[in-house]
């Protein structure tokens, strides 16, 4: 997206306000404070790279960005700024570019960047396995007992993975957004799920989109060992132009309205983010990084270690549901889920109390 923004921009960004949904997880901190464990701001002194990630994407397979012509090339188009850490920076991107109404109507495809991940290869662990970062920017954005709401300014992508190189499975993503934003209007986040680009990573703030490989573990290539979630050496990331001609994948997703009986939503919804864009158009990608483990769930804000903090946040939803204002999809511990929060996911943070990650355990501040 283009750093400069016009007053009229300025105005669509009003327009789009849309009510919240329930995909309020926070990201996860590109940068910690090795003290306090807390999100520091990349430039600060005493930030440290978070040493939840094990590793990072080592190398460019393909870099198709959307068409020859977009105003991205030669500023925007170096594919190995998406290689190593997450710095935070802005400018740290390379863009997937942007397909304009006649190139969607000539049938072009999206751009996309398919990168490897040499040894860290990627597993289905417990919890979360890898995080994506875009420079998304904030507009309005709020955190609070464990749940991230508020209007991004926000590119979104649909995330694939491969074992082999060549056969893929993309999450199945789900986008609440109502309508048309315009040229850099803004989304409600929490609208959002398994599509990369909802977390905020600019002006100090560094937060990558996290993904969890058990979400396809149903899907028949999976099932078929055809794709090996314990063994994923390639992440796909596939610009979505959000201009309502893509759709998400929301059919046999869980609907937040039927509760508590649950049905899935009855159909897929277009995708919409700010459309038309300039510059360095489309999905802007930073960085993926791979992350350790999590042996203990009750570990609610990825801190390291079970404590009063996750105590407070399973305590801010408690008898909450899936759907509810102050759900919070982190504190629903208990197995199999209900999409509750109630005393058996409070029984499973007081058997995990005061329990330490290994990666934390393991840390040195160099």
């Amino acid at each position: 997206m283009p750093r400069a923004m016009t007053t009229s921009m300025f105005l669509c960004l009003g327009a789009a306000l849309a009510r919240g949904g329930p995909y309020t997880e926070p990201g996860i901190n590109g940068y910690v404070h090795p003290v306090t464990w807390r999100h520091a701001n990349p430039l600060s002194a005493d930030a440290v790279l978070n040493p939840i990630f094990r590793g990072w994407a080592t190398a460019v397979v393909e870099y198709a960005p959307a068409d020859q012509t977009w105003l991205g090339l030669g500023v925007w188009n170096d594919p190995t700024k998406a290689l190593g850490p997450a710095t935070g920076q802005s400018f740290d991107v390379v863009s997937l570019g942007e397909l304009e109404r006649k190139e969607i109507d000539q049938g072009l495809p999206p751009g996309s960047i398919t990168l490897a991940f040499g040894p860290a290869a990627i597993r289905n662990g417990k919890g979360y396995d890898f995080a994506v970062f875009e420079n998304a920017f904030i507009s309005q954005f709020t955190t609070q007992m464990g749940s991230a709401q508020g209007q991004m300014l926000a590119e979104l992508a649909y995330v694939e993975v491969s074992t082999n190189g060549r056969d893929f499975v993309r999450f199945p993503g789900v986008s609440r957004t109502p309508g048309p934003v315009g040229p850099y209007g803004t989304i409600a986040i929490s609208n959002i799920h398994n599509l990369a680009g909802k977390h905020p990573n600019a002006n100090g703030l560094c937060t990558g989109t996290p993904f969890d490989l058990e979400d396809l573990a149903d899907l028949p290539r999976v099932r078929a060992g055809i794709v090996d979630l314990n063994d994923i050496r390639y992440v796909r990331l596939v610009d979505v132009p959000g201009s309502g001609h893509f759709f998400d994948e929301a059919a046999g997703q869980i609907d937040p309205a039927t509760g508590p009986d649950w049905a899935p939503y009855p159909s897929n919804h277009p995708i919409y983010d700010m459309w038309p864009t300039w510059g360095s158009g489309g999905f802007d990608l930073e960085a993926v990084g791979v992350l350790h483990e999590q042996e203990h769930a009750a570990d609610l804000n990825l801190d390291g270690t079970v404590n009063y903090h996750d105590l407070a946040l399973l305590a801010g939803a408690w008898q909450s549901r899936f759907g509810d204002k102050r759900w919070n999809g982190r504190s629903d511990l208990a197995r199999p889920k209900n999409l509750f929060i109630d005393s058996r996911d409070f029984a499973v943070l007081a058997d995990q109390w005061g329990h330490i990650e290994r990666w934390r355990t393991e840390f040195k501040d160099e």
